[in-house]
């Protein structure tokens, strides 16, 4: 028993190794990805200010691209928001719709048994008839 359980951590910790470095290869890749997109933003404001500086003067193009900027962070919070609300009817964690389905019968047959005993009992009756009754096909 003492091996079994020595050889269940050696798996256990091995296991937790490689999924920090698969954590840790994926937080690199997104601070990259990150840090790319933002080189990138700041890179295209400067070259709008400037374009814009050209077309209209320096005070409204930056106006303009500080109101678009304003715009992407109200866009960018409603979306966090919508992102991060709770689900009010869902499923609870890990349970599918179809593990969820006894739980459901048993609710409802629960419910009705209580207010409508007879008529419960007389609609099983029918239904246990029904699924006990060979199939013919014609």
């Amino acid at each position: 028993m003492l091996q079994t359980l020595l050889v269940y951590l050696s798996d256990s910790q091995r296991e937790g190794r490689v999924i920090t470095r698969r954590m840790r290869c994926k937080a690199m890749l997104w601070a990259f990805c990150l840090f790319s997109f933002l080189v990138a933003l700041i890179f295209g404001i400067i070259a709008g200010a400037i374009y814009l500086a050209r077309e209209m003067g320096a005070g409204p193009a930056a106006l303009l691209i500080a109101g678009i900027a304003f715009l992407l962070g109200v866009i960018a919070l409603i979306i966090l928001a919508v992102m991060s609300r709770p689900r009010a009817y869902g499923p609870p964690p890990g349970m599918g719709q179809v593990a969820m389905a006894p739980l459901v019968v048993q609710s409802l047959v629960g419910n009705a048994m209580q207010s409508r005993p007879y008529v419960t009992l007389a609609v099983a009756g029918v239904l246990a008839f029904l699924a006990a009754r060979p199939i013919v096909r014609k």
